[in-house]
């Protein structure tokens, strides 16, 4: 019982929480509401744990849910942008290391740090990887984290505030539940999850599913639809996780970075804005789904965040996938070109 302390108290906050933050109708209420009710409980010093088997099955559920928007005509959609989609990733990761140097300075980071906490990537991933080019893992962990959570709550909110919500039909929402169905679409992503997972790759959670989802509605198969209440038990799950990760440890006598963090955050998600910005002039996309497309944020929360507004959700996730699979491809050429001018 005493192991399981941590996690029951974790699920104990992030309940209410979410619960709290849908009564206030604030957007993503049950992912923000839990995040915020269990990093409150973390920084308190309560010890809490997320249980990692339900985050897993929180990220299939919303990846099946995601790919339930990919019908055959958003594809085409999808297809008419695609250079869009990879200038916006590149553009993306160029920002990112362009505000290095003034992370650096802010934070008093070394070179290496400022470079691997700048660009925005998974927390683990550029961690290790940048540990190995001297970087110190954990100020780059935590401007990660911050960045993840900071662009989470930041365009919600600023949405909520202006009002602005996207005229795309939630479709997918109006399907039924079929629950064999949904057990052979959750199966096949989990399989799918399985192999991903042996190739090392990232988000393969999401990603299995959201493949499979995706695969069986471009081509026209339908087995069910995913209901509210589903989504809202995976976002408390998702917020518990992200809230679990504020541990008091990680922010001793760091004052100057995490302000440094916070202000490197707001600064990459206005660039990313200004991008959006640029790239609604040429495009025919909306420019709110193209701030959340660009936003340094996660995959699943920009994405469930489109899905909740009902804006163009196969465009976002595209241009998060994009931007997740250049980051793999280009970050490590790009640290040893940095290295070898002498910057690193």
């Amino acid at each position: 019982m005493q192991r399981l302390l941590p996690y029951l108290l974790c699920l104990a906050l992030a309940a209410p929480g979410g619960a709290l933050f849908a009564w206030l109708h604030t957007p993503l209420p049950w992912l923000l509401g839990a995040m915020t009710a269990t990093a409150a409980g973390q920084l308190c010093g309560l010890g809490l744990r997320a249980w990692r088997p339900a985050r897993n099955a929180a990220l299939l559920l919303i990846g099946a849910a995601l790919g339930l928007f990919f019908t055959p005509e958003a594809g085409r959609h999808l297809a008419e942008h695609a250079a869009l989609v990879l200038g916006a990733a590149l553009a993306t990761l160029a920002i990112g290391v362009l505000l290095s140097p003034l992370l650096a300075r802010l934070g008093r980071l070394d070179r290496p740090t400022a470079l691997f906490g700048s660009i925005p990537g998974g927390v683990a991933e550029m961690s290790v990887l940048g540990e190995s080019y001297g970087a110190r893992p954990i100020p780059v962990a935590v401007i990660q984290m911050l960045r993840v959570v900071g662009v989470v709550v930041i365009l919600p909110s600023a949405f909520a505030a202006l009002g602005i919500t996207g005229q795309i039909p939630a479709a997918a929402l109006a399907r039924p539940l079929w629950w064999p169905g949904l057990a052979l679409m959750l199966a096949l992503g989990g399989a799918c999850t399985w192999v991903l997972i042996r190739l090392n790759i990232r988000n393969a959670w999401l990603l299995g599913a959201l493949f499979v989802s995706l695969g069986l509605t471009a081509s026209g198969h339908e087995l069910s639809g995913i209901p509210p209440w589903m989504t809202a038990a995976a976002q408390l799950c998702m917020g518990a996780a992200l809230g679990a990760q504020f541990e008091r440890r990680a922010f001793r006598g760091g004052t100057r970075l995490l302000l440094a963090a916070v202000l490197h955050v707001l600064l990459l998600t206005a660039l990313c804005a200004v991008l959006a910005l640029g790239l609604s002039w040429g495009a025919e996309l909306g420019l709110a789904t193209l701030i959340l497309a660009t936003a340094p944020g996660g995959v699943a929360e920009m994405s469930l965040t489109a899905k909740t507004l009902a804006l163009d959700v196969p465009i976002v996730v595209a241009f998060h996938l994009v931007r997740i699979a250049l980051t793999a491809v280009l970050v490590q050429p790009c640290a040893e070109l940095l290295r070898r001018g002498g910057y690193l």
